[in-house]
């Protein structure tokens, strides 16, 4: 409300011309600090002086400039403060990070450290491997926002130890060798070369040390999502799913046997990741991996025409969305399907429908119009001989939408859509029909 407030009343002075000295950013304020905070701040000013500005983390479970954690084996929490410092002597970077105690009742400043990036993306805690102390991962990015560098620090007798800081791409915590233990997983992109290796380091009797790296299949240009996840075995993996530049996507898969970490393109597989890989267009938006059937294994995507759209170009092209699972080391085809991003939902087809069924896009009614298929025939010609279902999204607001649907069935909603379908009398009688059951196993709602 009060930016609302404040974005209203610099409009408002725009709009009569008037001549008051006014900004967004001054009328701004920011979050109020609590007692505590206070207090830490006081701190901080009496250890660095007034002209400091708090550094926020972007992302993660603590976004606060004020981060209290427990990172010793004494009671009591610590507070680690973010914030920049332009009184720094030349060579040092601006961004820094204060540790302050508890003494006596009194926060008290007891560590400053330099940082190794311009802007704070996260700060996260964990218990690497079999050590007993808290590891601080703080994760960083450089003044182009496209760099980044993290940081994993031990707070020992009040001085924090730098383990160990990297470039990375990806940046996960995970056991990924099911040992009962979390692991620290990077993965570094050379870019010039196209070539991406993932890391696995571990905290324990030898100190911070890498257990085991691989070279990943796909040319990342940039990572853009991570799930963790199941393999069809039930093993912990890690998808990564990456553009390529160009509206290209896929997705490389971590697993991990005993400390050796393993992507299956780096096994020599027959059917990489490189063949596995997807595209967008008007029709098709981004996508990543899911367990799309609910079984609670992690499902890859990849695009590939739809019957009848295959000469087309890609622009053009309307696909069919098939999902691969890890069994093997191998990826292995599980699903073909219609994946409509816009209407939210897909549909598996039958092994029957592979190859013999198309789908037309009816953007005047919201619905998709799946057709039988001949090369030789009618091709995508939408009629009483080839049509043989049209399922529609018709979103709940819209009355008249929902009463042109009344003479369609519903099989499904979400919270703002209802999902009609109609199927035409030759489809109920042909080979291509779907049972009830068929088709209500086969349609998911996004």
């Amino acid at each position: 409300m009060k930016i609302r407030s404040a974005l209203l009343l610099l409009l408002t002075a725009l709009m009569c011309g008037c001549s008051m000295n006014v900004s967004v950013e001054n009328l701004l304020t920011p979050p109020k600090l609590t007692e505590e905070q206070s207090e830490i701040y006081r701190a901080l000013i009496n250890s660095v002086g007034s002209d400091v500005k708090l550094k926020y983390p972007k992302s993660g479970d603590f976004r606060s400039a004020f981060v209290l954690y427990d990172i010793d084996d004494e009671p009591g929490d610590e507070a680690l403060v973010f914030y920049e410092n332009q009184s720094v002597q030349s060579g040092e970077s601006s961004l820094r990070l204060k540790i302050l105690d508890m003494s006596d009742g009194e926060w008290t400043a007891v560590y400053d450290l330099a940082c190794v990036g311009s802007e704070v993306e996260s700060i996260s805690f964990a218990k690497l491997g079999s050590t007993s102390t808290v590891d601080i991962i703080v994760r960083y990015t450089m003044l182009n926002q496209t760099e980044k560098s993290f940081s994993v620090l031990n707070y020992i007798d009040g001085v924090p130890v730098e383990l160990y800081a990297s470039s990375y791409s990806c940046l996960e915590v995970i056991d990924l060798n099911s040992d009962g233990q979390d692991e620290l997983v990077s993965v570094v992109t050379d870019k010039v070369n196209q070539i991406s290796t993932a890391m696995m380091f571990t905290n324990g009797d030898d100190g911070f040390s890498k257990l085991s790296e691989a070279v990943l299949g796909g040319a990342a240009a940039d990572y853009l999502s991570v799930t963790k996840g199941l393999l069809s075995e039930g093993v912990s993996a890690l998808f990564l799913d990456y553009s390529k530049g160009s509206g290209q996507y896929g997705t490389d898969v971590l697993y991990c046997y005993g400390n050796r970490l393993i992507s299956p393109d780096s096994i020599g597989s027959v059917s990489g990741s490189s063949l596995i890989s997807r595209f967008t267009n008007d029709y098709m938006a981004e996508i990543s991996c899911s367990d799309i059937d609910g079984d609670g294994f992690i499902e890859i995507p990849s695009t590939t025409p739809l019957p009848g759209y295959e000469t087309l170009t890609r622009p053009e092209q309307l696909c069919a969305v098939q999902w691969y699972t890890v069994t093997d080391n191998n990826y292995t085809l599980e699903y073909y399907s219609y994946y409509s991003s816009k209407y939210r939902f897909a549909l598996l087809f039958p092994n029957r429908w592979r190859g013999v069924v198309s789908a037309v896009v009816n953007s005047a009614d919201s619905e998709i119009i799946f057709i039988s298929y001949d090369s030789a025939g009618s091709g995508l010609e939408v009629n009483s001989a080839t049509e043989l279902m049209r399922i529609r999204a018709v979103d709940k607001d819209d009355k008249e939408g929902l009463a042109a649907s009344k003479h369609m069935r519903v099989i499904g909603e979400s919270e703002d859509t209802v999902y009609c379908c109609l199927e035409t009398s030759g489809y109920k009688t042909g080979k291509l029909a779907l049972t009830e059951s068929e088709l209500m196993n086969s349609f998911i709602i996004l």
